[in-house]
């Protein structure tokens, strides 16, 4: 009797371990077979993309902002980085910089004094991403997606320029926006995005290729905010650039740095480690959102192609 019991026990024991491991095994599957259909490989991206790389100004401020404890009081000026994306079946936006309400000296009418302060904006109204569009030869209405790294002010101020586009962002970011907590209320401007309810958004929960060619891949890449995305490009000649947005902003934070304003450090740190295993997969590059040093090695009036 007693051995029937110990063997009925280890055959169901044995059952179990098998359907925990066919478990593991097909969530397993299931993992990768999402990670290939959001990246696949690109191995030939469209003949006529263009990836032109431009700022909504300059923010002075404090670089403990951006590497915590690093450097805390030194001011630096650092570029507000935007990106235009010619795809065949779109014409895309990386970011809409600051609110082109700001422009000229009028920040603390829209911004606030405080905010004025600590980021000391610099902007024309030649800086805001309609006039580059407009220098290169394109209007508003062409634009067909807008992507966001995310929805502080600096990211997402020119938003309600765009109605008739699709607008893609994470949903924890969007909640974000709409609900923050209040210690992050602060990088959060209502008024940009005030208007947009009805504005047709994708919200995504990951990854995503936006036209599934590979050529431009949506990365999650929360940390800086709940729902921070990054953007990987692949241009035919130019090869795999990497967009960091707000996920790494100086070569410092590549380094190992903790970003200054992060929502999460764990997060951050995670998500910079990806975008470096990307870089190296890809043979790429990662071009940081806030570093006036690599910004003025690049091209700004020719496309990169």
């Amino acid at each position: 009797m007693r051995d029937r019991f110990v063997a009925k026990f280890l055959s169901e024991e044995a059952f179990m371990r098998s359907k925990s491991l066919g478990r593991l095994i097909r969530a397993s599957i299931f993992s990768l077979s999402v990670f290939m259909v959001a990246s696949p490989v690109a191995s030939s991206p469209p003949e006529m993309m263009k990836l032109y790389q431009v700022k909504s100004g300059d923010l002075s401020l404090n670089k403990a902002f951006l590497t915590a404890n690093i450097d805390f009081g030194k001011i630096i000026k650092v570029p507000v980085a935007m990106y235009i994306i010619e795809h065949p079946r779109g014409l895309v936006l990386y970011d809409t910089g600051n609110a082109d309400d700001i422009s000229d000296g009028k920040c603390e009418a829209y911004w606030g004094a405080a905010l004025c302060s600590g980021l000391q904006p610099s902007q024309t109204r030649d800086d805001v991403i309609d006039r580059w569009l407009s220098k290169f030869g394109y209007s508003v209405d062409q634009v067909t997606h807008v992507i966001y790294s995310h929805f502080h002010l600096d990211h997402a101020g020119n938003i309600e320029m765009f109605p008739d586009a699709k607008h893609v962002v994470q949903k924890e970011e969007l909640k974000t926006a709409w609900w923050p907590e209040k210690w992050q209320a602060g990088a959060f401007v209502m008024k940009d995005y005030d208007e947009t309810r009805e504005f047709d958004f994708m919200q995504l929960r990951g990854d995503f290729d936006l036209f599934g060619d590979g050529a431009i891949v949506i990365l999650d890449t929360k940390g800086h905010t709940q729902g921070h995305q990054s953007l990987l490009v692949r241009l035919p000649k130019t090869g795999s650039l990497i967009l960091a947005g707000d996920a790494v902003y100086t070569p410092e934070n590549e380094n190992g740095a903790m970003p200054g304003i992060t929502w999460n450090v764990f997060e951050s740190m995670e998500s910079i480690n990806r975008l470096k295993r990307i870089r190296d997969a890809e043979g790429g590059d990662l071009w940081f959102s806030h570093n006036m040093e690599q910004y003025d090695t690049h091209n700004h009036d020719q496309p990169y192609e």
